[in-house]
């Protein structure tokens, strides 16, 4: 099932999505249950947890995808970076191939060398995506306090960022950020897109809401309002691999360009906006399931496709899978994507604290 069908049943308006709507519920229901023991038996302390002996600070969601997670912990790794603070983001990987711990970012990675080696599909696409172009240190792995202690073990960390952390809870952290996006009601999941109910709110340090403004305010009326802040994706470049390095490109590159998209993510809508926004002319796209691992076959479909096409552009996860195929030099490009906050700078004066006081601890 696509994610179009899966939106779908999640509004169940027409009779067939209700009817799989109405199939998939008792397993909500059971999972929802399911959560709630989990949620209980943190409480009574019974599930073991584990700490790192620095600071952690966890990004994460109540729901599946599309809030921001990575872009945010991006942002958060910059702005610490210019402050002086060393910095690591601790990952699953989701959908990778590798096993065990993988530590991205402790050398400098190139484009000719990321292709080759690849990195997205052995620690995944977000990891590989951090590493590669963003030159963040990153320890990839279901237990992530395990990676966490090798990253301390190879290089000197004041700070773990926790992708995609909420529901991971056996690590303790000492700031949840939780992201609140676009889908604002709703079953848990198969149902819904919930991964959590509302209930959980009250776990989070801090919130940011990214999507459904309105609906979130309200929701959050009782909360602390210097605890919530608002944040929005945009695009604010464009670049391409150039031999050991990445050339960059204004957004104004994109001006009545015909352009074919490739992506592999699980809604590429604000990806083709940011492009029409640009006055770039789409004239063809080509989408592929979420963390998709690109074959020869794509490359051939992706070619003749681009014949009709002067520029290719995809997102920032994909154009590491794609670099290892011959496309014409500097027709490939990937949008960048950044997050940007309002007034953030009493979140990342909360994040610091959280450093010092770990430091003072230890």
């Amino acid at each position: 099932m696509n994610e179009s069908w899966i939106r779908r049943v999640w509004n169940h308006k027409d009779l067939l999505s209700r009817l799989l709507w109405l199939l998939v519920l008792p397993v909500s229901l059971l999972y929802w249950l399911a959560v709630r023991v989990l949620d209980f038996l943190y409480f009574l302390g019974w599930v073991r947890t584990r700490s790192l002996p620095r600071a952690v600070v966890s990004v994460g969601n109540l729901t599946v995808g599309g809030t921001g997670k990575t872009p945010t912990t991006l942002w958060l790794a910059e702005e610490l970076r210019q402050r002086g603070y060393k910095v690591a983001i601790l990952s699953r990987g989701y959908k990778r191939r590798g096993k065990g711990i993988q530590i991205l970012g402790l050398e400098v990675n190139h484009p000719e060398s990321i292709g080759k080696e690849g990195q997205s599909s052995d620690a995944g696409d977000e990891p590989a995506m951090m590493a590669g172009i963003y030159g963040q240190r990153v320890g990839v792995g279901r237990r992530r306090h395990e990676a966490g202690s090798q990253l301390l073990r190879a290089a000197e960390i004041d700070i773990f960022l926790l992708d995609d952390g909420f529901q991971h809870r056996q690590l303790k952290r000492d700031l949840d950020l939780l992201l609140l996006g676009t889908d604002w009601g709703g079953w848990l999941l198969p149902a819904g897109p919930f991964r959590e109910s509302r209930e959980a709110l009250g776990r989070a340090s801090f919130y940011l809401i990214t999507g459904a403004r309105e609906r979130w305010e309200s929701v959050l009326g009782g909360y602390p309002k210097e605890t919530i802040f608002f944040g929005a994706l945009q695009a604010t470049g464009l670049f391409t691999p150039d031999g050991k390095q990445w050339k960059k490109y204004p957004l104004s590159l994109l001006d009545r360009r015909k352009i074919l998209t490739v992506s592999a993510i699980s809604d590429p809508a604000s990806f083709y906006r940011m492009i029409q926004d640009w006055e770039g002319e789409i004239v063809d796209t080509i989408e592929f399931p979420d963390h998709h691992i690109y074959s020869a076959q794509d490359w051939q479909r992706i070619t003749r496709a681009a014949r009709r096409a002067e520029l290719i552009v995809t997102t920032e996860k994909d154009i590491l899978k794609l670099i290892r195929f011959p496309f014409p030099k500097e027709k490939l490009l990937a949008l960048r994507v950044e997050m940007a906050v309002e007034n953030g700078s009493p979140l990342i004066r909360a994040v610091e604290e959280v450093v010092k006081a770990k430091k003072g601890s230890h």
